[in-house]
Parts: C-alpha cells; structure tokens; sequence
C-alpha cells in the first residue's frame, strides 16, 4: 500500500481502504492543472476534458465552476455516459452545495449543449 494509507479488515474477504485527504486534494489539483482550468473558469459555458475512458464536464457560470463525471459508453447507443447525480456543489471559486433548480438549469443547458456538440449522451 502507498505511504498513508490504511486499510481495515470488516469480514474475513472485505476491507475498507483509507486515503489520506491530501492525497485526494493533490489528485484534484493536478487533474485541474492537466485541464487547465484556470483558464476554463474565465469562460463560461461547457468544456469537456480530451477523450479516455472517463473524464469531466466543467460548467463554468459567471466565475462559479462544477465538475460533471463522464465515462466512454460501450454501447453504441451513447457516446458518453454522464453521472449527473453525483453533481452536488460549485467547487470553485469556493465550495458552495448547488440548490435543486441550479442543478435543473445545469441539466437542460448540458442536453442542448451536448445536442450542438452532437455528442449521444445517457444523463
């Protein structure tokens, strides 16, 4: 296991493994440097990060920015599944937890947004 993290046996074949905080912080921070998005958060509106087999939708309003989880499909049917569910908060410039018509506005703009970028989605 890396340095600091811990793992606790609950049953004989089920653990729970801990990451420290910081560890989690510094995969965030890097993932925002490779995705710029210090640059992403003086442009509002949608920005996807290059494809791989997951990634994130940025929303960016008026200086606020959300990350919308993504996975590449397996089916034909859809480009990209989208974890809308899991979006609970603006996480820049400060953590601030989204109200439910927040989240309503961000899903329709993302439907039409996805529909010019011609991208097939299961949200």
């Amino acid at each position: 296991m890396p340095d600091g993290w811990t793992e606790t046996k609950i049953s004989k074949d089920t653990y729970i493994t801990h990451i420290p905080q910081e560890q989690k912080d510094k995969w965030v921070a890097d993932r925002h440097k490779r995705d710029k998005v210090d640059l992403l958060i003086t442009q509002d509106g949608f920005h996807i990060t290059p494809p791989a087999r997951s990634g994130t939708i940025y929303y960016v309003d008026n200086g606020k920015l959300c990350e919308i989880y993504l996975e590449i499909s397996g089916v034909k049917q859809y480009d990209i599944l989208i974890y809308f569910d899991g979006l609970k908060e603006w996480i820049l410039p400060d953590k601030k937890i989204m109200t439910e018509i927040e989240k309503l506005q961000i899903k329709e703009k993302l439907k039409v947004w996805l529909n010019k970028k011609k991208i097939k989605a299961d949200i």
